[in-house]
């Protein structure tokens, strides 16, 4: 090989250098998702675990001891206040009843016998026998009240409207005064009993909006309202009872069921928010990677409380509309080039980005142009990330 040959090859492969680098240097995109951010407004809620109380409710027993001679409703029936619901043996009382009904009449006609007497002949009968004769209609009217009393006492008036227990005896048995024969329950509406942490005292009052869920109706949500904040701190278990009241049209919340309570203290501001996954951290600060004008940037951020759904509270940093990174952002460094994959819009909580594919198989999906989106350029979907902005911390 003589020297102009040898001189060739050098200048080819010192003019191939380069180029080799360049391509040994160039990197594969890194599929990114990005998800336009938004502000939402958060409530201050509690929940509890509380149970389920009729609002009204009676143990129905009869004053008197006697034997059961009709019932008038069965078991789980529903009444109306007034109806009668079943009566004892009466026989005595009602003739004692009927007595006195009958000694009422006679004073009555007696004493209007007199009193026409008297406006006849004036001096017929002294005024001490007019006066004999009144007390004895009065006796007589309070001896009615309390025989007409005692009928009531064989017998059980429905107090209020509700529905019927099960019947603890039946027609033919003896019952003793006093003992419960059934018992009748109110359950629309009804109300939910639970208790709050005495720290949370100052928040709740009445009016205030809760939600019930119970297991036996896993699908429906009972909404109530606040009618009760106990005045003072449970010393035993440091917490504060609350009543809320509970529409129940249907009757499908029984009393003693267990129930969960979310109370609402009041609607909170408006505060913007990233998806927890989006912020990486250096050392003791917070950073997000942001879709910019077809490139990505780096954006300091300070954050607040977590939402519990997998945001996390903005302070500073971002606003309404920048498009963050959600996914792939960990790779990302200055002049990275990227694939956008998804874009997940503004407000769309829910919705789920979709998998990042093999980098053998990335099919990159358009990114319509929108004011808050720039479109990827048809020629190519890699994109280089533009320069780091001055307030990134190293």
């Amino acid at each position: 090989m003589n020297k102009k040959s040898i001189s060739n090859i050098l200048l080819v492969s010192s003019l191939m250098s380069p180029i080799s680098a360049a391509i040994a240097n160039e990197q594969a995109p890194v599929p990114v998702t990005i998800e336009t951010i938004s502000t939402r407004s958060f409530e201050d809620i509690i929940q509890e675990v509380g149970k389920i109380n009729a609002i009204d409710s009676a143990a129905l027993t009869f004053s008197a001891g006697e034997k059961i001679t009709a019932i008038h409703f069965k078991d789980g029936d529903t009444v109306k206040k007034g109806d009668l619901i079943a009566e004892l043996d009466s026989t005595k009382a009602k003739a004692d009843f009927d007595k006195a009904k009958s000694s009422l009449g006679l004073a009555k006609t007696k004493l209007a016998r007199i009193q026409n007497l008297l406006a006849k002949q004036p001096d017929a009968l002294s005024p001490q026998d007019v006066d004999e004769m009144k007390e004895e209609v009065n006796l007589a009217k309070a001896d009615f009240s309390q025989k007409k009393a005692a009928l009531g006492d064989y017998q059980i008036i429905a107090p209020f409207n509700g529905q019927l227990s099960s019947f603890t005896q039946s027609i033919g048995s003896h019952i003793a005064a006093s003992a419960t024969l059934v018992s009748i329950y109110n359950l629309n509406p009804v109300e939910v009993k639970y208790a709050i942490s005495q720290n949370d005292l100052g928040k709740a009052a009445k009016g205030q909006t809760v939600t019930v869920t119970v297991e036996a109706f896993k699908e429906a949500t009972f909404e109530g309202v606040v009618d009760y904040v106990a005045p003072a701190v449970d010393v035993s278990s440091g917490r504060v009872e609350i009543h809320a009241r509970i529409d129940n049209p249907d009757n499908r919340l029984a009393p003693g069921m267990f129930a969960n309570v979310k109370q609402l203290f009041h609607k909170g501001n408006s505060h913007l928010v990233v998806p927890q996954n989006s912020v990486l951290a250096q050392n003791d600060e917070r950073y997000v990677w942001l879709y910019n004008n077809g490139g990505t940037t780096r954006q300091d951020v300070t954050l607040g409380k977590n939402t519990n759904d997998g945001y996390v509270i903005v302070d500073t940093g971002l606003k309404e509309g920048d498009q963050v990174i959600t996914t792939g952002q960990q790779k990302l460094e200055i002049n990275t080039p990227i694939t956008v994959i998804n874009h997940k819009p503004a407000g769309k909580k829910n919705a789920v980005p979709a998998p990042v594919k093999p980098e053998a198989e990335l099919t990159p999906e358009p990114v319509e142009p929108s004011a808050a989106v720039a479109p990827i350029s048809a020629k190519s979907t890699s994109v280089m990330a533009n320069e780091t902005p001055t307030n990134e911390v190293n």
